[in-house]
């Protein structure tokens, strides 16, 4: 039982790191209060904002993808079910806690050693270049899906709190194959 928790919370986690760009360290902080949706129009479905804060001090994360609600609700129902007794059967979680915490609410210190293991299940633990994939490699992920997507790079910047320049050194050879096309 304690293992398919785990598995549980390993399987949101990387998916709202992937759909999110946040940095691990941003994710063991989250809060509940951290979290809320942000309607945009009557007819387009609420974002999802997430506060971070981290390396690179406080800022709003906005989930383009709606299953990002999908995710955090199987995290809060699991917290609800985990912190159900008898005498409170309809207990709320406190704004305060983690998002993502041990079944007492304490931090989860890393979810690096189950990563791993997943990767080599999967049978994908090295990227097309022969680099260990680790929980970072998310953050790139992320920041590639959103580049093909068309995300403008500064938007992307500061989405996920860094510059420019730290794109373009590290996705150059993708945004010129991006500018090419538009040029073409």
């Amino acid at each position: 039982k304690a293992v398919k928790r785990d598995r549980m919370m390993l399987r949101d986690y990387v998916l709202i790191l992937a759909n999110t760009g946040i940095r691990v360290g941003e994710a063991r902080t989250l809060k509940w209060r951290d979290i809320r949706e942000v309607a945009v129009s009557h007819d387009v479905p609420a974002n999802i904002v997430l506060t971070v804060s981290g390396k690179t001090g406080k800022r709003e994360v906005v989930s383009a993808s709606p299953d990002i609600k999908k995710y955090l609700k199987r995290i809060h129902d699991l917290r609800i079910e985990e912190l159900a007794t008898e005498e409170n059967p309809k207990t709320k979680l406190d704004p305060e806690s983690l998002v993502f915490c041990h079944k007492d609410g304490s931090e989860i210190g890393s979810f690096k050693k189950s990563f791993a293991a997943l990767l080599k299940s999967a049978k994908v633990e090295r990227d097309t270049h022969g680099q260990v994939r680790t929980l970072y490699s998310l953050r790139h992920t992320y920041a590639t899906q959103e580049l093909l997507a068309g995300t403008d790079i500064h938007t992307l910047a500061r989405q996920m709190g860094t510059s420019v320049v730290m794109l373009e050194r590290h996705y150059s050879k993708l945004t010129a194959t991006m500018a090419a096309k538009q040029l073409a």
